[in-house]
């Protein structure tokens, strides 16, 4: 009768633990769905504190940087150009990529594809190795280029236009 006092006993531990397993799985499973919970609350949330926030930037002159936040930025990459510079003596290889308003801005561009290519073949062949290779000659490139296809576009703000312009490589030799 010993032996069956035994295996009653080493039942009672066994109970114990599967209590507190069951408990722990129910603790661990309240705290996951409360994050959860939360996690989706302030994501729901978060949208509507950036418009408050766009809201107030624009009271304050800030109209550009509400624009910006509607959606994301729109990219148009422009074929290679190689070009041989003014100075005669080196050439020019670069890779651009155009930051534009919006799609429609992306769609005049393709539109006018062919004067665009010309419009950069030129500019870029005006250019001098050593001005290039100034501390702040790619910036001003960057720059001309950005004006002469808002021009190109008819475009007179550049916050409706093209916005940025962008070097994924720029080699002169």
């Amino acid at each position: 009768m010993a032996k069956e006092e035994t295996p009653a006993e080493g039942e009672a531990p066994q109970k114990k633990k599967g209590k507190l397993l069951l408990i722990i799985l129910i603790v661990v499973g309240v705290i996951v769905l409360a994050g959860g919970g939360i996690a989706a609350w302030l994501l729901m949330t978060a949208p509507d504190k950036s418009k408050q926030a766009g809201a107030h930037g624009e009271e304050e002159g800030g109209e550009e940087e509400a624009h910006e936040d509607e959606h994301p930025p729109v990219y148009e990459k422009l074929e290679q150009f190689t070009v041989n510079l003014a100075d005669q003596e080196s050439y020019l290889q670069t890779e651009i990529q155009l930051m534009v308003a919006d799609a429609k801005v992306q769609e005049k561009i393709k539109a006018r594809m062919p004067e665009v290519r010309d419009a950069m073949i030129r500019l870029l062949s005006s250019k001098t190795a050593e001005e290039l290779n100034q501390p702040d000659g790619k910036d001003k490139l960057a720059a001309e280029i950005q004006q002469q296809m808002n021009h190109l576009l008819g475009i007179k703000k550049e916050s409706q236009g093209v916005k940025k312009v962008l070097f994924g490589a720029l080699i002169i030799q």
